[in-house]
């Protein structure tokens, strides 16, 4: 696909190629993913592969397009899924792509090709405006159905081992008045090809019939068949709301912003609605306040996107960009960067000598783990950490610590330290 392009005609067949490093040289977008300065040299006239590509790909020119995926320094021939995976959402990253109808159809194949193999290709999160792809592993159900399944049935047999929290009745009552918000009438056509007047409401209620018996609690606590659809919202169980949430867009004219106002609903909750799915994401801490440096705040927002969309890559460049977001605060009250720690804990202490003792003890441990451990994707020579949660919960401190960081870089009394 890469090498051969895809067929952008609209008549005919028009082919056009796009460049796997998108807006980078190959080098550039390469050392994202991979410590090229470590990885050998195909070419004796440099030392490691970090020369080798500037040579062939810049200076000279003479690898062919697609050379890295023959390319066996590279784990793509013959890596595992997750490590094609990883290179392809560097290819689609806002930093990297080139957005236009070439890349809308690549987006398009890879979604089909990536179903085959038991995965999905989607938006995770926004950065500035911009779509964050990310992929997820498709249930078995979801692979042989060929119509959309809603959150119930596709995570079936999942919801026998994990039971949802439970949901409000304050937030049911916001979901159902959210839902009569952009309740709108539409026509539609019958299964006699009769056109007919409904609206958003309705459809929905009809789809979850088409589905299943769609059931709630009565006023004497029994839980039978739902009589209507506010008694569905306010009384069935919580994986049946979020049947409704998820079909609710399909239905309605505005797609965008039903989303962000059913997440601004369920924000305590462990799951959102992500490009169409209620999907988990971490319990994170957010990072939201104004940096006055406009790099720290892309790295937190960067941060930010990355770890919602709660897949296992993407919680490796939350990691990643939390970490250079932290390095980075810890530098800015002062040119040396040891006299700005200083400084630092001291305002973070306010007089207080233990506690300055042990804000510097924290900051040591941080520093120890971010240097030890494997915070990039390429470390390979670093301590892994055992699983996600360990990662989430470093990403967290982190994340706390950079917050509170950011209450004193943003006074203005800070801004005159240096």
């Amino acid at each position: 696909m890469f090498s051969s392009g895809v067929d952008v005609g609209i008549l005919g067949t028009e082919m056009r190629s796009y460049h796997f490093s998108g807006n980078l040289t190959d080098g550039e977008f390469l050392a994202r993913l991979y410590d090229t300065k470590s990885l050998p040299s195909n070419d004796s006239r440099f030392k490691d592969a970090d020369g080798d590509i500037w040579q062939h790909t810049e200076n000279n020119d003479d690898y062919e397009t697609d050379w890295v995926f023959d390319d066996d320094r590279f784990p793509l021939k013959n890596g595992t899924d997750e490590d094609y995976l990883r290179f392809l959402m560097e290819v689609l990253s806002p930093e990297v792509r080139i957005d236009g109808e070439v890349l809308t159809k690549i987006i398009e194949q890879l979604t089909l090709l990536l179903r085959i193999d038991g995965y999905e290709l989607y938006i995770g999160s926004y950065i500035s405006n911009q779509p964050v792809y990310t992929w997820g592993l498709l249930t078995e159900k979801e692979i042989s159905s060929s119509r959309f399944l809603p959150f119930s049935i596709r995570n079936e047999e999942l919801l026998k081992e994990r039971r949802l929290s439970s949901i409000s009745k304050k937030n049911r009552k916001a979901i159902y008045d959210l839902m009569v918000e952009f309740n709108e009438p539409f026509y539609t056509t019958s299964e006699t090809g009769f056109e007919c007047l409904t609206d958003c409401i309705s459809e929905v209620f009809e789809i979850i019939k088409s589905y299943y018996t769609p059931m709630a609690y009565n006023s004497a606590g029994i839980y039978t068949t739902a009589d209507n659809f506010e008694n569905f919202i306010m009384s069935s169980a919580p994986k049946n709301v979020f049947d409704a949430i998820e079909l609710y867009p399909l239905n309605a004219n505005d797609k965008l912003s039903f989303p962000a106002r059913i997440n601004q609903i369920l924000n305590s909750f462990t799951y959102r609605l992500i490009d169409g799915k209620m999907r988990p994401v971490s319990c994170i801490v957010r990072v939201q306040k104004n940096a006055y440096d406009k790099s720290l705040k892309e790295l937190i927002e960067e941060a930010n996107a990355y770890v919602q969309t709660g897949s296992t890559d993407d919680l490796q460049r939350a990691l990643e960009k939390i970490w250079d977001a932290y390095e980075r605060a810890k530098s800015m009250l002062h040119e040396d960067k040891k006299r700005s720690i200083s400084l630092l804990i001291d305002k973070l202490s306010e007089g207080d000598s233990t506690l300055k003792e042990k804000i510097n003890d924290l900051m040591n441990q941080l520093y120890w783990i971010g240097n030890n451990y494997q915070i990039r994707h390429f470390e390979k020579d670093k301590l892994k950490f055992p699983s996600d949660n360990l990662k989430l919960f470093y990403y967290n401190i982190c994340a706390s610590f950079l917050n509170l960081c950011i209450d004193y870089l943003n006074e203005n009394s800070l801004l005159d330290i240096k």
